[in-house]
């Protein structure tokens, strides 16, 4: 009887154990992988409980979230033999839990294999470009999203191959110089700007040449036509000046060789002139005797001037142009007469002043 006991009592102590062995639960977060003495075989990508044999099989998980792997800075060189220092990120996760377990196993080792892929793909395609490419002022000449995209999608590709592995995403952090190039790059970066300012500047400058050249010929232009116009007006108003005249010298030449002659008298007589002359002198003929017989009446005779021909002796007040047209006298001019019409006076000279006036 007690023989009999212990054999139902281990009877249920391995049934119980096999109770626990054999069912297992997938988490939503996981993918599990059973395998029989080291060999895969079963996945289960689902979540929910399974079972397995107790004892015999195994159950591997896997983690199927998505993983993020930050490579350590690696150095490269590009086309031009710059120096240039890259750090990037991987986002990825399993997408062919029975590949990966043959291949990686281990999330360190697929961390690793992953950054010398990326890596080596960074290394061929910066190799590839100069330096300008990378980095620029100037968009037309940019190929960095192309060269990031491109190493993206061969990596990828050789991920989902041989690793099983989905990238989800590949991005370059930052592209920095070595800590003993920084100052070379600055000064270069800084002599660059300069330049691009001179250009600025230089440009500046001509376009401000052309636009001052422009009006000062635009300014030349407009002179030239007003002192065209001017010359043509100042042309049509000599014309008819000169036609005037010439009406006006047709009309009567001696009344207008007076007016000729008052206007002469007073650009030659002023308030201060004396003026010492023979009573014959053709200048005196239109202050003592007024204007020709024939010649249309000016004014009237002026006041206290002596008409009997003995009074020529005697010292005459001889009055302005103003005067004999009818003004007051601006200036008082004295003439000595000699005696007698046609005695032969001296030349007389004006007091104070210059040569004699004949």
């Amino acid at each position: 009887m007690m023989t009999r006991g212990r054999v139902l009592l281990a009877a249920g102590g391995v049934l119980a154990l096999l109770l626990v062995l054999t069912p297992f639960v997938v988490d939503e977060t996981e993918y599990a992988i059973v395998t029989r003495f080291g060999r895969p075989v079963k996945v289960y990508t689902d979540p929910g409980l399974h079972v397995r044999i107790p004892l015999i099989d195994q159950v591997v998980r896997l983690d199927a979230r998505t993983l993020l792997t930050e490579p350590p800075p690696t150095e490269y060189l590009t086309l031009d033999k710059k120096n240039i220092v890259t750090r990037s990120f991987l986002a990825w996760r399993v997408a062919d839990p029975l590949r990966y377990l043959q291949t990686v196993v281990l999330r360190d080792t697929a961390e690793s294999r992953l950054a010398a892929v990326a890596g080596s793909e960074v290394g061929a395609a910066l190799g590839s470009v100069p330096f300008e490419a990378l980095v620029s002022t100037d968009r037309a000449k940019m190929r960095l999203d192309a060269l990031v995209a491109d190493v993206e999608e061969r990596v990828r590709t050789t991920a989902a191959t041989e690793f099983g592995i989905e990238l989800v995403a590949y991005r370059l952090e930052r592209l920095s110089f070595p800590q003993q190039n920084e100052n070379s790059v600055y000064q270069r970066m800084r002599a660059e700007r300069q330049r691009i300012a001179k250009q600025f500047r230089s440009e500046g400058e001509e376009q401000a040449l052309r636009i001052r050249a422009e009006a000062d010929r635009e300014r030349v232009r407009i002179i030239s036509e007003a002192e065209r116009t001017a010359a043509e007006t100042r042309g049509k108003a000599e014309a008819e000046a000169a036609r005037i005249y010439a009406d006006a010298l047709g009309r009567n030449p001696d009344f207008y060789r007076f007016v000729r002659t008052l206007e002469a008298y007073d650009k030659i007589i002023d308030k201060d002139t004396t003026l010492v002359l023979p009573a014959d002198s053709p200048l005196m003929k239109s202050l003592l005797n007024g204007p020709p017989a024939d010649a249309a009446p000016l004014a009237a005779p002026i006041a206290g001037e002596a008409a009997d021909p003995a009074a020529r002796g005697r010292t005459q007040p001889v009055r302005s142009p103003a005067a004999i047209r009818g003004r007051r006298p601006s200036s008082g001019v004295t003439a000595a007469t000699p005696p007698g019409p046609t005695a032969a006076a001296p030349v007389g000279r004006v007091a104070g002043r210059g040569p004699a006036v004949p």
